[in-house]
């Protein structure tokens, strides 16, 4: 337990200085003045802060939520995945818009809800599958190709 001294005084190498005896009147002036001064700086500083708030919460609301989903069907009797695959999802609440893609083949579904964005999603992937399965090797692009490996990888037909 500590016990109290009265009498015992802090040293504090951070002050120099004790204050001058002045007549009570200049105390007042002078604590008036700072009080003045302190309250001024003080709520310069709290505008200052709520303005930077303000835009902080303007960039915030504009930003998407983005979060990643797994898929385990391609939403079609006549093809499976292989495995399951991640996708992305992204929120725009300002918008009502939803976008679904898996980054990797460059192909988005955009909907109103979660669902929808997923459901146009496997549309989307399962036309370039087809599409680019009923391409010629040779007529494709490096990049294209690509594309092409990945989905034979991850899209069986049944």
């Amino acid at each position: 337990m500590t016990s109290f001294h009265p009498r015992s005084q802090t040293l504090d190498p951070r002050i120099t200085a004790r204050p001058s005896q002045s007549s009570t009147t200049e105390v007042l002036e002078q604590l008036g003045d700072t009080q003045v001064n302190t309250t001024e700086l003080l709520v310069e500083r709290v505008e200052t802060l709520a303005n930077q708030t303000g835009h902080l919460l303007l960039e915030v609301q504009d930003r998407p939520i983005k979060y990643n989903v797994q898929l385990r069907d391609i939403g079609n009797a006549n093809y499976t995945l292989t495995d399951p695959i991640f996708i992305t999802i992204e929120e725009y609440p300002g918008d009502d818009a939803v976008i679904a893609s898996f980054p990797e083949v460059e192909v988005f579904g955009e909907g109103i809800t979660e669902a929808e964005a997923i459901q146009n999603l496997k549309c989307a992937m399962l036309d370039l599958y087809e599409e680019l399965d009923e391409t010629l090797p040779e007529e494709l692009g490096d990049l294209p190709k690509a594309w092409l490996r990945v989905l034979r990888q991850i899209i069986q037909k049944d």
